[in-house]
């Protein structure tokens, strides 16, 4: 078949979980399918931008996507997948469509009211022109179902993967290395523990709910100590700027010392697996997340995980952290400081991580899951 993916989603500096996603996929499906052909596509938004997909599948040159003349542009794809929440009109290729949460239609609070309503419209509007749909977990084939009237019988539920040759335990030298890039020894060399979340700052990733449990957790007294060590560090990476002097704010007010909040900003790519791979425990505050894949890197890593239980979160973390309700403030500082002090817990946790991860969220599955997927709409579409 020839496969075209429209990775206008992914041709950015900073790809973030949705340009992630694209990128691995299709490295992914290069990999298990080679007999297919596969074409990329850019948007003309993002068509100078296409010199970063260079090395997603060497000597294959981005062509432009016109959704006019789709077909001929792709040179007549069996198949169209869009990474992004848009697809043409008219098609005579099958079309399918990744949409990674609804979220704006589970939450609409939780965006603005003019990017709601936009958002709300290309969904509509895309799963409209789609053949299939492909959910990231149960709980968003229903959710797509319900909130949009798309026939849940044409969702299939294909999961994010994990590079795991890159998310693992690196060698302690380089573990070091990367934790005293981000002051996280002590002065004697040794590791400090931390609470770590990583992401873009938004309030539906809820950074300041983990603030402000962290500072109820560590001040908070149990037989007379603090529920929290005092040695227990929070980590915030992606927030930077307004968004960080905000957090540094809010801790302030909080009663937290500015010396147990670390905002180290973007970290970069190969500072990552190091950063979760060093951390006492991973921290999932989200409001709502369509899979959460911070989670299932975490756990790659071999770091235990406190979760939210909203969303899809509860089935991406599995039997490898603890669930907590966000929006019960006593509740996450409770889990917080209960799991930060229980080290035996943290352990058995940590060592199911790796493996459920290597078991059931390759990156090789998910290409053969998703190629099934491509069939089947070919079918649909000559059906």
């Amino acid at each position: 078949m020839r496969l075209a993916f429209d990775l206008t989603s992914v041709a950015k500096p900073r790809r973030g979980g949705i340009g992630t996603y694209g990128w691995e996929l299709v490295r992914a499906i290069a990999a298990a399918a080679p007999q297919h052909e596969l074409v990329l596509a850019v948007r003309p938004n993002r068509w100078l931008k296409r010199g970063l997909l260079r090395d997603i599948a060497p000597g294959v040159r981005p062509r432009l996507l016109l959704d006019t003349w789709a077909d001929a542009c792709l040179s007549r794809p069996d198949v169209l997948h869009s990474v992004g929440v848009r697809l043409p009109a008219r098609m005579r290729a099958a079309r399918v469509v990744t949409l990674h949460d609804v979220n704006v239609f589970e939450f609409p609070e939780l965006s603005d009211e003019r990017w709601r309503q936009e958002r709300q419209a290309r969904i509509v509007q895309t799963l409209a022109r789609a053949d299939l749909a492909i959910a990231y977990s149960s709980q968003g084939r229903e959710a797509l179902a319900a909130h949009t009237g798309f026939p849940a019988d044409r969702v299939r539920v294909v999961p994010c993967g994990v590079d795991t040759a890159r998310f693992r335990r690196p060698g302690d030298a380089a573990l070091r290395s990367a934790l005293a890039r981000h002051e996280l020894l002590a002065p004697d060399g040794a590791p400090r523990p931390y609470v770590l979340l990583a992401g873009e700052p938004s309030p539906r990733k809820n950074q300041a709910g983990l603030v402000a449990a962290f500072a109820r957790a560590a001040a908070a007294r149990a037989g007379g100590a603090p529920a929290l060590p005092d040695d227990w560090l929070l980590v915030l990476a992606g927030p930077r700027g307004a968004e960080a002097a905000e957090l540094r704010q809010a801790a302030a007010a909080a009663g937290l010392p500015a010396s147990r909040l670390r905002l180290p900003g973007w970290v970069p790519d190969d500072d990552l697996p190091a950063l979760l791979a060093g951390a006492g425990l991973y921290v999932c505050a989200s409001l709502h997340e369509g899979f959460g894949l911070p989670v299932l890197e975490a756990q790659a890593c071999g770091v235990p995980v406190l979760c939210s239980n909203r969303g899809a979160l509860p089935e991406t973390l599995g039997d490898c952290g603890v669930l907590f309700d966000p929006g019960d403030a006593q509740g996450f500082a409770t889990a917080l400081a209960g799991l930060a002090r229980d080290a035996a817990r943290r352990a058995a946790l940590a060592d199911r991580g790796p493996r459920r991860v290597t078991e059931g969220f390759s990156w090789r599955r998910v290409a053969e899951m998703t190629l099934a997927a491509h069939v089947e709409a070919v079918a649909l579409r000559r059906g």
